[in-house]
């Protein structure tokens, strides 16, 4: 069926009309943001509100301890300061120096407000090496971090030869390390084990004995590799052996070897 010209025409129209009706909405939006752009930058940053994500599982870093490090006398990078001055990527890498640290957002508002999100890292372990200059805490990634006059983080310890190595050669990079770390990130995983098994001591070879909160029982984990069998076994000993047995039967309990569990009488 032809089109008359007059529905040509009309179609034309409606065309060209949702043309501009579309062009004039894009020009008042780039009008809007351009203006919300201008007042934004006479603005002065004025408030700064400081969340921190994870802080009860981490209390060595506070939130006045992050104002600080941006806003106070030589360190203000935020105070009355233009927006379009301010460096949300600085204040961002700033914060990061700060220990215990892991990650931090920083961003701001049309109200002269800056939102700081800092996320932490979660302290596992402690290394107690012999001297305060190994005296060290192990994040859950394997950062190495320092310890604090202000808190104490209530997690297994750490002691022995290969602890010392550890607090130089980093869990990151060692491989014998790595396999520490998973076997403690395990241990925390489990309520039970996490309370139970309290200190690690870690020989030359950075094979494992375990000293348990409860019991006694001095336990020969060996190396850091085969952990779940080897927890079978220790469950397997705490369900069945203890209670046919007595807490205090055994003084050493040892699960390095594949499908043992060997245990050692109390003299």
């Amino acid at each position: 069926m032809k089109k008359t010209l007059e529905q040509i025409t009309a179609f034309s129209l409606s065309k060209g009309g949702s043309l501009l009706k579309s062009t004039a909405i894009a020009v008042v939006v780039l009008a809007l943001w351009s203006f919300a752009s201008k007042r934004q930058k006479s603005k002065v940053v004025n408030h700064i509100d400081i969340v921190i994500e994870n802080e009860v599982e981490n209390h060595f870093v506070d939130v006045e301890e992050i104002e600080n490090a941006i806003s106070k006398g030589k360190n203000n990078m935020v105070y009355m300061r233009w927006f379009d001055s301010v460096s949300l990527y600085k204040l961002e890498r700033k914060i990061e120096k700060i220990d215990f640290v892991k990650k931090a957002q920083v961003s701001h508002d049309l109200a002269g407000n800056l939102k700081v999100q800092v996320f932490l890292v979660k302290p596992i372990a402690r290394l107690m090496s012999g001297g305060s200059d190994l005296d060290r805490y192990i994040g859950s990634e394997g950062e190495i971090l320092p310890t604090s006059e202000k808190y104490a983080s209530k997690v297994i310890t750490i002691d022995g030869p290969g602890s010392r190595k550890m607090a130089y050669s980093g869990f990151q990079t060692d491989s014998t390390s790595k396999m520490v770390l998973g076997l403690i990130n395990y241990v925390n995983s489990n309520p039970f084990w996490k309370a139970q098994l309290n200190h690690m001591y870690l020989n030359e070879k950075s094979e494992v004995t375990f000293y348990p909160q409860v019991g006694g029982q001095e336990i020969e984990f060996g190396p850091a590799e085969d952990v779940v069998a080897k927890f079978e076994k220790l469950t397997a000993f705490y369900q069945k052996i203890v209670p046919a047995k007595g807490w205090n039967t055994y003084r050493k309990v040892s699960v390095k070897y594949k499908n043992q569990i060997v245990c050692q009488k109390t003299s």
